[in-house]
């Protein structure tokens, strides 16, 4: 039954009528929902409309997402278009231009439909990712409208609708963060259905592997893929860094079990107040972090509170530092909320800050954590507390959650993360691509000098150690991929290290910004 031969509050209790199941017919889904191939995922592409400037850019983040999901196996990807019962298949081996014309010509058609016709065409691609075995997720692209009255009605109807059959929708919006107000609209949508609001382009393709990660150990699309914030316009910034479990000769828990990782949070100092104390300036701030589960429930919690006292000569280089917060963290596989909110405690100001993230449980092997651009972290600018600091050949490290540098300016660029090789494995290998627009432009071999296995233990027991202390056999191998004295043009920019030992691979990226 069509769309258009209802109107609007009958067409949307047609689809949820459609999707009416008596319990029997429950009861064998679920009996069969183990012939359901783990790695199955449905990615469904519908639009709304955009403006003109904002329509390319939009479509070529669409269309390097895509491509990007195509490469895990068992993936399939679809474009529905407005009062069309039939779809169209994005195939893996499609070429990119292919799929970025497929991706234009649904965008152009739907530049000028009204609000009403976009809920149709959204019911219909959540209806379509319903049928569809695994994962499914719709991707919703449109610079977000005011919704009132029937249409609030409708979209509530729509949330709900996905949420009931575990349709994740991602909203991808290019007006999102111009103002604290654009983007809010369709928020609820992605938010309530375990999706996330994609306000930067960039975010994307990273944003798909979080709400539905490539769970196979190794694979060239990995599951711990690290993630820019999908809403870049909060000053403060947190973040997740995935590792693996300490090992403990005798363990299995620390090869097969919950997740470990490292929370961040910084705060740039001139963002807080600094009151004049006569013979020194004090800073007064209190950082709280949290993870909430799926259902809101916070699930762990840190907090700290900082006061420093600045000399007078130490305040201007002190205000160019940030304020880092770092704690180490377990969960169990599945999906979270990460929150931080900084209180300045002289001003009364506060700063908040969300994004999802996605916990899997640690399994043995080759393994690596994310990876995050770094720099020096300078003691007299920077004030840092933290169960461990980052090091790396004795060199402390400031991370940067939020990178930005000058264009057209020699700079070093830093790529710090953790390699767990398999210790019976090959010499890892280790290159890093720069890439823009997703098109690359560089590539470099990163050798990697360290030897991952000791030799002289050769006849005892080779266990993944936390490090050479104490005659252990070394585990986990801190790295720095650099780039000496590069220079990059004004725009956005992805840096991805790629780790190859023997026929595993495992990549991870992170995006930065170049400005003037």
């Amino acid at each position: 039954m069509g769309f258009k031969s209802l109107p609007g509050a009958g067409r949307m209790l047609a689809m949820r009528k459609l999707v009416c199941l008596p319990a029997f017919a429950l009861l064998a889904l679920a009996l069969c929902a183990e012939s359901v191939r783990a790695d199955d995922r449905s990615l469904v592409f519908v639009f709304g409309p955009i403006s003109a400037d904002r329509t390319q850019p939009a479509v070529q983040a669409a269309a390097a997402s895509a491509r990007t999901w195509l490469k895990v196996p068992g993936a399939t990807a679809e474009v529905r278009r407005r009062g069309a019962s039939d779809s169209q298949e994005l195939a893996k081996f499609m070429t990119a231009k292919d799929i970025e014309a497929a991706l234009l010509d649904a965008a152009h058609a739907s530049s000028q439909i009204d609000l009403m016709t976009f809920l149709n065409a959204l019911d219909t691609a959540t209806y379509a990712a319903a049928r569809r075995p695994g994962r499914r997720l719709v991707l919703a692209v449109l610079e977000s409208p005011t919704i009132s009255g029937e249409a609030d009605n409708r979209l509530k109807q729509t949330i709900e609708f996905c949420r009931s059959n575990l349709v994740h929708v991602i909203v991808l919006d290019p007006s999102a963060g111009e103002s604290p107000s654009s983007g809010q609209a369709l928020k609820p949508l992605a938010t309530a259905t375990g999706g996330l609001l994609a306000a930067d382009l960039l975010s994307l393709e990273a944003g798909l592997l979080i709400v539905a990660p490539a769970e196979k150990a190794g694979s060239e699309i990995d599951a711990a893929k690290a993630a820019p914030s999908p809403e870049l316009s909060v000053p403060i910034h947190a973040g997740l860094i995935r590792k693996r479990a300490k090992w403990k000769p005798g363990s299995v828990d620390s090869d097969m079990g919950p997740m470990q990782g490292a929370m961040l949070v910084e705060a740039p100092i001139s963002l807080l107040q600094l009151d004049d104390k006569d013979s020194y300036y004090l800073l007064r701030a209190l950082v709280t972090t949290e993870v909430k589960n799926a259902e809101g429930k916070q699930v762990w919690q840190a907090k700290k509170e900082f006061n420093l006292k600045v000399p007078p000569r130490k305040l201007q280089e002190r205000r160019t530092g940030s304020l880092y917060f770092i704690r180490e963290v377990q969960l169990p596989g599945g999906k979270y909320t990460i929150e931080a909110v900084v209180q300045d405690l002289n001003s009364g100001k506060s700063w908040n800050f969300s994004e999802p993230l996605r916990a899997s449980t640690s399994l043995p092997g080759f393994s690596m954590s994310d990876a995050i651009l770094v720099r020096k972290l300078n003691d007299a600018a920077d004030k840092f507390e933290g169960d461990q600091g980052l090091n790396y050949e004795g060199r402390a490290l400031a991370p940067l959650l939020d990178p930005a540098f000058p264009a057209d300016r020699p700079l070093d660029l830093e790529l710090y993360f953790i390699m767990y090789p398999d210790l019976r494995g090959g010499q890892p290998q280790i290159s890093v691509e720069i890439l823009r627009d997703g098109q690359t432009v560089g590539r470099s071999q990163v050798a990697f000098k360290d030897n991952i296995r000791d030799t002289s233990r050769e006849n005892q027991d080779v266990g993944a150690g936390a490090g050479a202390k104490n005659g252990e056999q070394k585990g986990e191998f801190p790295f720095i991929a650099a780039i000496r004295d590069a220079s990059f043009s004004a725009g956005r920019y992805e840096a991805r290290v790629t780790v190859r030992q023997d026929k595993q691979t495992i990549t991870r990226s992170v995006s930065f910004r170049v400005a003037r």
